[in-house]
């Protein structure tokens, strides 16, 4: 395990529960989109042991919540009430990065509605044949 990266075993966790979560909402998945691009400040605690709880390297974690709300295109409400289900079920990370899985199911996602709205059924998608 990298040492120099504490928050890796939360970012590899196999989330599936979260990812469960997040498939299953319009307004988590724009929160989750948006989170990476979202303005914090403050610095994930780097004190917490490895096998410490995620929830430790949140202090002193600022989160500008007017600049997320902007970026996910969701009201204020959605935005706390999405921060506690996605900071709580490990979804988003303090350090501005997604658990594996959910970042996974969101590439996929965006994937699939780009192919969608280009008519490109799949499998008829390959590199270089573009015409």
């Amino acid at each position: 395990m990298d040492r120099s990266d504490p928050l890796l075993p939360h970012r590899a966790a196999e989330n599936f529960e979260g990812a469960a979560l997040l498939s299953q909402s319009a307004v988590l998945k724009h929160l989750a989109a948006a989170w990476p691009r979202t303005r914090r400040s403050g610095e994930a605690s780097t004190s917490a042991q490895p096998d410490a709880a995620l929830e430790d390297f949140w202090q002193g974690i600022m989160v500008d919540f007017d600049h997320w709300e902007v970026l996910a295109q969701v009201s204020p409400v959605e935005v706390m009430e999405g921060y506690q289900v996605l900071r709580g079920n490990g979804i988003i990370l303090p350090d501005g990065t997604l658990n594996h899985v959910a970042e996974s199911l969101l590439k996929k996602e965006a994937a699939g509605r780009l192919m969608a709205d280009f008519g490109i059924k799949p499998g008829e998608a390959k590199l270089g044949t573009a015409r």
